[in-house]
């Protein structure tokens, strides 16, 4: 979501999680109905073998249960383990779970875990950001707010384990273990260590916005959002401002990998457009899959970085679905995962006041 739409979700945090959800000053589990309703009105329809809508619906609320009834309320992203997707419901400040059916149930439901976002999967655990402090603090004037947690999965408790370290929105577990971040208001990639919980800086300079390749501080971004890494160790970053994919090495190295100016256009990696890339995630055929969240479309990176072009996503904002991928229509699209054989898209609302709250499948 772009800065100014998340300055007005986060001053509308109080009136919009209140509406949306129940028992959310609460460590409640049940994922009880949040309005008394029957989870939004309309037929979800049968999966399609293209875009489906796997969970959620127009309305925003909060309700567990089955395809035909479960609600979210502005779903930001979400990471995918043994054939369940993660979800980050970010104005019920709720980890949710999705099963390939399409029931949902709630994983962390806890006082002061508030507006998650980042995700990844380490081991059996799973790790999130949020935009608030561990004692719930934080807003558009305090930028250190954003923390780290650790949540078991299995006995369904979450820990902060990295307080007030700035706002990562970007989270991707490392093949040594560790976490890269990527902090979309500092303009910087950072580790995390989950054996010491500690920070460390890998690439871009602290506060400042630009576009520069280089090493280390040498380097800058402009918003970078998501991080997935390659079979090499290095690492895909959303540089969201930029409309750039950037390529970091783990020695600090910074260059670009794809696109340029903002726009749309698919080819060679050097010459097509993306307009606010967002989400990325490597899918099972070593190809990078890019939310494109001002051009309303699914964008593929060739597995050798060459070509990019579109999977899914007419252009047009909206949520339906459609065997032919091409022909589906996609709103807040911000978060992206893989699993399964197929993506997974976190549909929701950009901060705006619309009707998309959903959790989108894309067959591959």
């Amino acid at each position: 979501m772009s800065k100014m739409k998340l300055l007005l979700s986060l001053s509308l945090a109080g009136l919009v999680g209140a509406a949306g959800c129940a028992n959310n000053g609460g460590d409640d589990m049940n994922g009880d109905d949040g309005d008394g309703g029957t989870g939004g009105s309309g037929d979800r329809g049968p999966m399609t073998d293209g875009v489906s809508t796997l969970a959620g619906w127009n309305e925003p609320g909060y309700k567990d249960g089955n395809r035909q009834v479960n609600q979210f309320n502005n779903p930001v992203n979400l990471a995918y383990l043994d054939g369940k997707v993660y979800v980050a419901d970010f104005d019920n400040g709720k980890i949710r779970a999705v099963d390939m059916e399409g029931n949902a149930s709630t994983i962390i439901a806890k006082d002061k875990f508030s507006r998650p976002f980042g995700m990844a999967i380490v081991g059996n655990s799973l790790f999130v950001s949020t935009d608030r402090d561990p004692a719930g603090q934080g807003g558009p004037d305090d930028l250190m707010a954003g923390s780290i947690w650790k949540i078991d999965l299995a006995a369904k408790t979450a820990t902060a384990v990295g307080p007030r370290v700035g706002r990562p929105r970007g989270l991707t577990a490392l093949s040594d273990g560790r976490i890269a971040v990527a902090d979309y208001q500092f303009h910087v990639i950072e580790i995390f260590d989950p054996a010491t919980n500690t920070m460390s800086p890998l690439a871009g300079s602290w506060g400042v916005k630009g576009a520069a390749n280089g090493v280390g501080s040498a380097a800058t971004f402009s918003t970078p959002y998501a991080i997935a890494q390659r079979s090499d160790g290095k690492l895909l970053v959303t540089d969201y401002d930029n409309h750039q994919i950037r390529l970091v090495g783990l020695d600090g190295s910074v260059s670009t990998l794809a696109g340029s100016t903002a726009g749309y256009a698919d080819g060679g990696a050097g010459s097509a457009k993306f307009n606010h890339p967002q989400g990325i995630v490597e899918g099972s055929d070593g190809a990078f899959y890019v939310t494109d969240l001002e051009n309303y479309r699914v964008r593929k990176i060739s597995a050798d970085g060459s070509n990019v072009s579109t999977i899914a996503g007419d252009g047009n904002p909206g949520a339906k679905d459609d065997d032919d991928k091409l022909a589906s229509e996609f709103y807040g699209l911000e978060g992206i995962s893989a699993g399964d054989g197929k993506l997974f898209v976190a549909d929701g609302t950009r901060g705006e006041d619309v009707p998309y709250n959903r959790i989108r499948m894309i067959k591959l």
